[in-house]
């Protein structure tokens, strides 16, 4: 009621209803707080107050003997879940109801307050020695279970059993507590079974009880137990006590824990009452006292506990271990699915062995076509020996690789894809490993970025082609030749060059008879026949106007000559016809130079030699090769006739 208040006012204040008032909520703060400090109290003092007058009940059908100490066992399972601040007030109450209970049964005041203060000690000296635990199948842990067993039901029921022992020592020494195995038995017992209970009721975990999984299941098994309880509790003529072992062992493996301990509260409620009553099989022993009879049946509930608690431990921690693998599968499944890239699991002969449904999608594949085909198989034959490079390289532990190649779909058709490869060990000595294999479609990029080279070549092309002729223009010459001197610099001997002018004989007086346009087609047609006259390594371009500049890679001085008379002959005998021109045919000029291209300067020279014996085959008529022999004796000649 606090809280509700305390959230009206506070949404009144939100809306401007009313002013919050801070020591008023500090007031409700406080009432509330006393209010559930007053409620664990209470309930700390009712459920130890009828536990035990429960117990007492127990204690007189049996003659004054109990077989397990409920009380403090629900008292420690209870303690365990609470907040901290909330723990000695609930202790305080239940000291209050265990007080009364025990005055009920016509106990003197010392004998009640010496009862509840070694129940009190045993329940705290428990609470203290155990860890953090919300929940019964936190108590299941190995770690926690040994501690529990070892801190609640031996340290702590000694302790108690010493406490009793010292305080009630000399007054009753005929009550059954006097024992002191039988004290620390029950108290034992008490926590063994009525803690974990207490757990799986309190936090809720007893509702796994009602899942239709497991509703059937339970109920047959926990009806069984009923049963052979009954048919081994009821008759006293065979000696058949351990055949509860069996259906209890059954119960530890095939149910939960909360159905093991219900099991168990059914195997003691048959058993306790019928062997007080004077039937089973512990009848058949000569025990001199009922103390020692239901001794026995507690020995005999600890030993069947000690079968069937660490089947159950084992038990839990198996499934959950298989349902964190299902749930890690299920994780993996919904990532698989939802992933772009396709995951599949290779073996070692590169044959699928696992292939996510993501395959349908990028691949065109059901998963089931798949599998046990080789990855190579698919592969596009051209990419095929690198894929298997790769894979062979992956195999080594801790190297993730990756290939880029072209994948056959369902469809046929090839897409390019890229694929991360890595060694999965098996997780098992002497297992064989397995490659994990990630398939990324990468066609709409790869497509992308090939089209986008093909346009930059073609610009760079663009750039370096003479829009006329078709031919290289004069920046490709440029930069063909820087590339020369480049690989000149690096080889341990310059290559041999030679370089060609060409130049259409009476040009001008072409274009001034048949005009420009025809001018123009004589261009492509000159280059174009010089194209097919040279070798594919050769260089043409069109250096300007109606000159054409060839070089020639590793060619010696005869060689470039014996082109450039090919190349001029070839011109001729188009027959093209030039009636501007005193050959009536249109025809080259041709000067040719040969050396080697060791740096700038070089190159520099070859090229005005090579012009300057085109001037000199033009000088001596056009229509002819000339030499840098040519240009040396034109030289000479001018020096003598001056």
């Amino acid at each position: 009621m606090a809280e509700v208040e305390v959230r009206k006012l506070v949404r009144k204040a939100r809306v401007g209803e009313s002013n919050l008032d801070v020591n008023a909520l500090r007031r409700m703060f406080s009432r509330g707080e006393i209010w559930q400090l007053t409620r664990v109290g209470l309930v700390g003092l009712v459920a130890a107050f009828v536990l035990l007058v429960i117990s007492g009940q127990l204690k007189t059908m049996a003659g004054e003997l109990v077989a397990i100490w409920i009380v403090d066992g629900y008292l420690l399972g209870h303690m365990m879940l609470l907040r901290r601040r909330y723990k000695p007030v609930f202790l305080a109450g239940a000291a209050v109801g265990l007080v009364l209970g025990n005055l009920m049964g016509d106990e003197t005041f010392y004998v009640a307050s010496s009862f509840t203060a070694a129940g009190i000690v045993e329940t705290c000296a428990a609470a203290l020695l155990l860890p953090e635990v919300k929940s019964a199948k936190e108590l299941l842990q190995p770690k926690v279970f040994v501690r529990f067993l070892l801190s609640a039901c031996v340290v702590a029921s000694m302790l108690s059993g010493v406490v009793a022992v010292i305080l009630l020592q000399g007054i009753f020494t005929t009550h059954p507590f006097s024992s002191f195995s039988n004290w620390v038995i029950s108290d034992a017992l008490g926590f063994l079974i009525f803690t974990p209970v207490t757990l799986v009721m309190l936090s809720g975990e007893w509702r796994t009880l009602l899942q239709p999984g497991n509703r059937i299941t339970s109920a047959s098994l926990l009806a069984l137990i009923g049963v052979v309880a009954t048919v081994i509790f009821s008759s006293t003529t065979y000696d058949d006590l351990y055949w509860m072992l069996p259906p209890l062992a059954l119960l530890a493996f095939r149910a939960e824990f909360s159905t093991v301990l219900l099991g168990t509260l059914i195997f003691i409620t048959v058993s306790v009452p019928l062997t007080i009553h004077g039937t089973g099989p512990l009848w058949l022993f000569p025990f001199a006292t009922m103390q020692d009879r239901i001794l026995a049946l507690q020995l005999f509930t600890v030993a069947a506990l000690s079968i069937v608690l660490p089947i159950t431990v084992l038990q839990t921690q198996r499934n959950s271990l298989l349902s964190a693998l299902a749930d890690g599968q299920r994780r993996f499944r919904n990532l698989a699915e939802r992933s772009e890239e396709v995951l599949m699991e290779l073996s070692a002969d590169g044959t699928f062995q696992y292939v996510s449904p993501r395959a349908s999608v990028v691949l065109g594949y059901e998963s089931g076509m798949l599998l046990g085909r080789s990855v190579l198989d698919l592969v596009h034959p051209d990419d095929r020996n690198e894929l298997a490079a790769v894979l062979a390289q992956a195999w080594k532990i801790d190297v993730e690789e990756s290939a880029q190649y072209r994948f056959r779909r369902a469809d046929e058709t090839h897409i390019w894809v890229r694929s991360f490869i890595s060694a999965m060990p098996s997780g098992i000595p002497g297992g064989l490993m397995a490659l994990a294999f990630a398939v990324r479609d990468v066609d709409a990029a790869v497509v992308a970025e090939q089209t986008r080279l093909t346009e930059e070549r073609h610009l760079r092309d663009m750039a370096f082609i003479d829009s006329l002729t078709g031919l290289r223009n004069r920046r490709y010459l440029d930069s063909k030749v820087e590339e020369l001197l480049s690989s000149s610099v690096h080889a341990t001997s310059a290559r041999p060059v030679a370089v060609l002018f060409t130049d259409i004989d009476y040009f001008k007086n072409f274009n001034d008879e048949y005009g420009h346009q025809a001018g123009d087609e004589c261009l492509k047609a000159v280059g174009q026949c010089i194209a097919t006259t040279l070798r594919k390594r050769d260089l043409l371009a069109r250096y300007g106007g109606e000159e054409f500049v060839i070089v020639l890679e590793n060619c010696e001085h005869a060689e470039a000559a014996t082109t450039a008379e090919h190349i001029r002959a070839a011109v001729e005998s188009l027959g093209l016809g030039h009636r501007g021109s005193p050959l009536r045919v249109v025809t080259l000029s041709i000067g040719v130079a040969q050396g080697e291209m060791r740096g700038p300067s070089d190159a520099a020279e070859l090229f005005e030699l090579a012009d300057s014996a085109l001037y000199i085959a033009k000088r001596m008529g056009r229509n002819r090769v000339g030499r840098v022999q040519d240009t040396i004796e034109a030289g000479k000649s001018a020096s003598s006739g001056s």
